[in-house]
């Protein structure tokens, strides 16, 4: 953002939270009605049966299921554009990201509903968590639907941390703006105090920040991998024709991240109308993530045409017949629909033309998301109708019952979003305000020696306010030069360079982070190993000690615990345990300002303050 100032972007995402009009109301009261009407008929089924679905023989999985692989496929456009694109610099990502993380939130919590409503009796759920009890019934960690609890749960949790641990240096700049506007004692300006965790702006805060969140990205993207594989090994792992396929978890992977993009721009256009951010929200990052769904809608393509040459190729009859009757049967109008919504229309935009109006945007997503719902119907249905015997072939029509339950699913979704867009800053703040700092810095050669950070308290200090991050990188660089050896940055913005100049050690945050997930790889296995050798039990023709299936559970143990273990260090070595801010700390270092504090003698001061010249501090201020 080049062409703004750090308190344009800084005003414009955080406007966006004031108090709401009469349609943010209308819209929250809608969706929740919605939401309400759906756990009404989850109340009805719950009471009634399962009697009231279009569940049968042979078909037992449908629309519930189809929800919970939709919802978790929604969710993984959060972490690809959060964490993936910003391993790989990818700048047009920092606009979206907020949203798109706060959307695979949503959406996980929406997905992880279906399973509880597909199992019909809700009170039984809690059989399949791993827990220690006196009858030593523990779940069967071969299974892939235990897999997907670990998966799901997992995913959940690395996100939510993801998502809070990114939003921790705008929470610190709204409540410095609540603070100043509303009062320190205003309900608002306490809950975004205790939201920002301390949050300073510190150079030592920001350090440690830096090296964590780039584990956390580190460590989210492999798990965008491995979820939507785990769920598609709850149709890959079993025999029928339609599902036993090597395909399915790239398959599955991409058709997520697919569908998941097109949510982004579902969500992101309207609001970015709604809440006045044509500022920050640009075209171009629409046109981005156009031609990034323009390569995923190529990808699910070579998906269908390899699934029909696997068909053919593998000799199989039953799967060649079963492929023929998707495609030429009854239920064909499915199979095109997701072959023209998912693949052909996306591919419109390769003109850009279309990828560059705000109406062609909208409407492909909409119908990218139509598509990809009905690809999962499609999988889940036509594989059990249309199995081995030809007696037990079936057919299955939704009720209005699983019909009203996924609508509500979609007010709750939506509902969460709403709310968000009001109470959390939509935009991250501080990596836009990064792109102008990135072109304020000048190139500028390491200190002599290294710089200590730990003020002592009977020297005393000068504060310098500059209004630039290349001012403060300039003013570092003179003080180090000029011998003084223990200085403090304050910044709204993540200045890698500026701990290349000074020399700061590397965060301690990554050996906690590595024992975190070790011990999140030993506990997996030593989880799984262990419960399976209580009862040892041959299950599906696999030995208790089965090593390759417990690979998953040790994977997805090695993320959580390395990711938890990533925020404690966080949290203990940047001070994120307190809810007050820094000594000589100044609310506009979270907006547009950036300070240096230096510890000094008594007869240094003069000479700090001539050294401190050519940067140009706005402000001089001694602390004795």
């Amino acid at each position: 953002m080049p062409h703004q100032s750090y308190g344009q972007i800084n005003d414009d995402a955080l406007n966006a939270m004031e108090k709401p009009g009469f349609a943010f109301y209308l819209a929250v009261v809608s969706l929740a009605g919605l939401a309400g009407l759906g756990g009404l008929c989850l109340m009805y089924q719950t009471q009634a049966g399962m009697g009231v679905t279009g569940l049968n023989r042979p078909v037992g999985w449908a629309v519930y299921i189809t929800n919970f692989v939709f919802w978790v496929g929604i969710a993984h456009s959060g972490t690809l554009i959060s964490a993936i694109l910003y391993l790989l610099r990818a700048k047009w990502r920092d606009a979206v990201s907020r949203s798109a993380e706060a959307m695979t939130i949503f959406a996980v919590l929406t997905a992880g509903l279906f399973p509880l409503i597909h199992l019909g009796r809700l009170w039984a759920a809690y059989y399949i968590v791993p827990y220690p009890s006196q009858r030593q019934l523990w779940p069967n960690f071969v299974s892939p639907l235990v897999w997907d609890v670990l998966a799901v749960s997992t995913y959940l949790t690395v996100s939510l941390i993801f998502w809070y641990i990114g939003m921790i240096p705008d929470l610190a700049a709204a409540r410095d703006r609540y603070h100043a506007q509303l009062g320190p004692m205003h309900l608002k300006s306490r809950i975004y105090r205790a939201l920002s965790l301390g949050w300073s702006g510190s150079g030592s805060q920001w350090h440690h920040y830096g090296r964590s969140y780039l584990f956390f990205a580190a460590l989210a993207t492999p798990l965008v991998v491995s979820v939507h594989s785990v769920v598609s090994w709850d149709f890959a792992m079993s025999l029928l024709p339609g599902w036993h396929s090597a395909i399915f978890p790239p398959y599955f992977v991409a058709g997520a991240i697919h569908s998941g993009l097109a949510m982004v721009l579902t969500l992101l256009i309207p609001m970015r109308k709604l809440l006045h951010l044509e500022r920050l929200v640009q075209m171009h990052h629409f046109e981005m993530l156009a031609k990034t769904i323009v390569l995923t809608a190529t990808i699910v393509g070579y998906a269908y045409a390899m699934e029909a040459f696997i068909a053919w190729y593998s000799g199989d009859h039953t799967e060649w017949q079963n492929y023929k009757w998707r495609t030429l049967g009854p239920v064909s109008w499915m199979y095109w629909l997701c072959v023209v919504c998912n693949v052909l229309i996306p591919w419109l935009f390769v003109f850009r033309r279309l990828r560059t109006h705000y109406l062609p945007l909208f409407v492909i997503s909409l119908l990218v998301n139509v598509g990809m719902w009905f690809e999962r119907l499609m999988i889940i249905y036509t594989a059990q109708a249309h199995d081995f015997l030809p007696h037990n072939f079936g057919r299955y029509l939704p009720t209005w019952v699983e019909l009203t339950i996924t609508a509500g699913s979609f007010g709750f979704f939506f509902l969460f979003f709403v709310l968000f867009t009001r109470g959390l800053p939509t935009v991250p703040l501080s990596e836009l305000k990064g792109q102008i700092a990135e072109e304020e810095l000048p190139p500028t050669e390491p200190c002599q020696h290294r710089v200590g950070q730990k003020l002592p308290q009977h020297r005393p200090t000068v504060l310098a306010v500059f209004s630039s991050a290349g001012s403060l990188l300039t003013a570092a660089k003179l003080c180090c030069d000029s011998g003084f050896e223990i200085m403090e940055t304050f910044s709204p913005v993540k200045l890698e360079q500026l701990s290349e100049v000074l020399k700061l050690k590397k965060s301690p945050v990554r050996i906690i982070t590595l024992a975190g997930a070790v011990s999140g790889l030993l506990g997996g296995f030593w989880l799984a190993g262990g419960t399976a050798l209580v009862n040892r039990l041959v299950v599906g023709g696999k030995p208790p000690l089965s090593w390759i299936p417990f690979c998953v559970v040790s994977f997805e143990g090695t993320i959580l615990i390395g990711s938890l273990a990533n925020l404690f260090g966080l949290a203990l070595l940047a001070r994120l345990f307190r809810l007050e801010t820094l000594p000589f700390y100044d609310p506009r270092f979270s907006r547009d300002k950036f300070g240096l504090l230096v510890s000094c003698g008594p007869d240094e001061v003069r000479l700090l303050q001539e050294r401190l010249g050519p940067a140009r501090p706005e402000e001089f201020h001694v602390h004795q």
